[in-house]
């Protein structure tokens, strides 16, 4: 994380995305996109905020 500058809170938002691409999931929910689509192209594809 110090690699790509992301402290603090980030840090669980990427160790969220990582199980979420792990686990295989169709879709990431968030109220916060910005925080998962600024993690890489595999995450930003399947984070979406709830309707």
């Amino acid at each position: 994380m110090v690699a790509i500058n992301i402290p603090g809170g980030g840090i669980f938002d990427s160790l969220i995305a990582q199980a979420s691409l792990k686990a295989k999931v169709d879709i990431l929910f968030t109220l916060n996109p910005t925080h998962f689509t600024r993690l890489g192209e595999a995450i930003a594809q399947i984070t979406q905020v709830p309707q």
